[in-house]
């Protein structure tokens, strides 16, 4: 039976009742749910505490080498119902001591904890339907002997929450009794007049006699609804004109309001184009920054390479002018026939020593330009190749000799000696030169000493770990939260556009599908450790 169909004492019953079971149940639920929530702090403050207080009985033991009164301490516990099992590791993850409840020790196979301790993991695990561990080190003035593995039972838990909803569901089948007899009596009272005037305004739709009159010898709010009635009967015809008069003003509205929508909704489509076509701009501008800055990269590479090729250029141009010079001299010496043995032989040592050092000089020029060639085609051209990025590493770390020698600073790199990988040399040697340039431009502007850049390259089985690190100025906490934001900068004047780092992040999550993490604080260094797969 649909509910419109029930009577109004019936809806009003459901409503009612509807109602108070809601509370009842919201309310109980909240109870147990709070009940339970305090229960289990206290029985994980408790486990812990006893953990601490186990932890401290066992670094005496431990340091004393007393594991026969390790193990006679722990059956102590005997009288402590709840707990499981109690095992003791020292720092070589070596069972020490241990205790169980039912005298049979369940051994844990490479339990881990000095590993599990070290990565800053919580010292307890959640709580499962039979039992709770509180994993805990064992130390004193800091120096950690070994760890405690403590497993409890959570029966009492079970026994609390099954006792509570038992209490509960009783308490609410009483209370609900209660308040539904006195429900039912107050509707009574109520519902009366009002199912009265219904059944009297239903004879009058069906008889249309508007001049009968309800009677009623209330005085509250049912009393002011008869005579409301009786009022509006009286005034019917009256309000007839009335109706129509407002019927004609509410079309008239509804015309106006429709007016107004098509207004707007035409305005909303326009401010909606020209912030399409603001976006276009703005996306466009942003993708032409980024371009800026790839050339910028590439015109500063260009700039050192330069700057380093000139030095054994110009050692060249020297030997090669000494080197004519020599040759002209023992020609004419010759041709004159006043050539002596030990001009000959000085002369020669000069051309000797000269070609020595124009061949160094070259060779120096050609391997600085071979290493641009290839740098410079990998940006300009992002194509997947193998390669020996530390090789690859060292290349870039040469073009950028100039600038790094000037604070000056010293590159060290980490690395096994050769490591091939299938990459792009190119996103990687973008990704190097915005660290770098980073590392000169901001965290090495006030710092003339000491000043070292780490580079650390890992092989894991299918990733690459490549870690960068300087001991410049850092950043603060608050600039470190929006570093890899795009227009982020500190050189705004200096003419910095801030998306050195935010096309950095792209590149290792989009192109190369790692990940990035920054480590930094002010005054300690700068830290960024890139995880890719290969």
């Amino acid at each position: 039976m649909k509910k419109n169909n029930l009577s109004f004492k019936n809806q009003f019953y459901i409503a009612v009742i509807g109602m108070i079971s809601f509370v009842l149940l919201s309310g109980l639920s909240y109870n147990i749910y709070s009940s339970y929530s305090s229960k289990k702090d206290s029985f994980i403050h408790e486990s812990e505490l006893q953990a601490n207080l186990i932890a401290d009985n066992s670094v005496a033991p431990i340091l004393f080498f007393d594991k026969d009164g390790l193990n006679l301490a722990l059956k102590q516990l005997s009288k402590y119902k709840s707990i499981l099992q109690v095992l003791v590791y020292t720092n070589d993850n070596t069972l020490y001591g241990s205790y169980s409840l039912n005298k049979k020790i369940k051994k844990i196979q490479d339990i881990g904890l000095k590993k599990w301790f070290l990565n800053g993991k919580s010292p307890s695990d959640s709580i499962n339907s039979t039992s709770f561990v509180v994993k805990q080190k064992i130390s004193l003035n800091g120096e950690v002997y070994g760890f405690l593995y403590l497993e409890k039972k959570t029966s009492s838990l079970s026994d609390f929450i099954k006792k509570s909803i038992t209490d509960s569901i009783l308490f609410s089948i009483i209370l609900l009794a209660i308040m539904l007899f006195f429900v039912y009596k107050i509707s009574e009272k109520l519902i009366s007049p009002i199912i009265t005037l219904s059944k009297t305004l239903t004879e009058l739709s069906i008889s249309q006699n508007y001049a009968k009159r309800i009677k009623t010898s209330s005085k509250n709010e049912i009393g002011n609804l008869y005579k409301a009635f009786n009022d509006l009967f009286n005034s019917i015809e009256v309000h007839q004109n009335s109706r129509d008069e407002a019927l004609a003003q509410a079309k008239s509205y509804q015309q106006h309001l429709e007016s107004l929508t098509q207004d707007l909704e035409k305005r909303v489509e326009d401010r909606t184009k020209e912030l399409q076509k603001s976006l276009n701009t703005l996306q466009k501008a942003q993708g032409q920054l980024i371009e800026s800055e790839k050339m910028a990269a590439l015109g500063s590479l260009v700039s050192g390479v330069a700057h380093e090729v000139n030095t054994p250029l110009g050692n060249a141009v020297t030997g090669s002018t000494i080197i004519k010079k020599e040759s002209a001299y023992l020609l004419k010496s010759m041709k004159d026939g006043t050539l002596k043995k030990s001009s000959l032989e000085e002369s020669l040592e000069h051309i000797d020593e000269t070609s020595r050092l124009l061949y160094k000089s070259i060779n120096t020029a050609a391997d600085l330009i071979r290493s641009f060639k290839k740098i410079s085609i990998d940006q300009s051209i992002e194509q997947k190749r193998e390669f020996d990025i530390v090789e690859y590493v060292d290349e870039i770390i040469k073009t950028f000799r100039n600038k790094l020698k000037q604070i000056p600073v010293e590159v060290k790199i980490i690395s096994d000696k050769k490591l091939m990988i299938n990459s792009y040399p190119g996103v990687l040697a973008q990704i190097l030169n915005n660290f770098i340039q980073n590392s000169i431009i901001h965290g090495f502007e006030n710092k003339r000493d000491n000043a070292k850049i780490t580079i650390e390259i890992l092989k894991k089985q299918n990733s690459l770990l490549f870690t960068y690190s300087d001991n410049g100025v850092g950043m603060d906490n608050d600039f470190k939260l929006k570093a890899f934001e795009p227009f982020v900068t500190t050189k705004r004047n200096a003419g910095g556009t801030g998306l050195g780092l935010n096309i950095v992040y792209n590149i290792v999550t989009q192109k190369l599908n790692g990940s990035l993490i920054l480590e930094t604080k002010l005054g300690h260094g700068t830290k960024f450790i890139i995880d890719i797969p290969i």
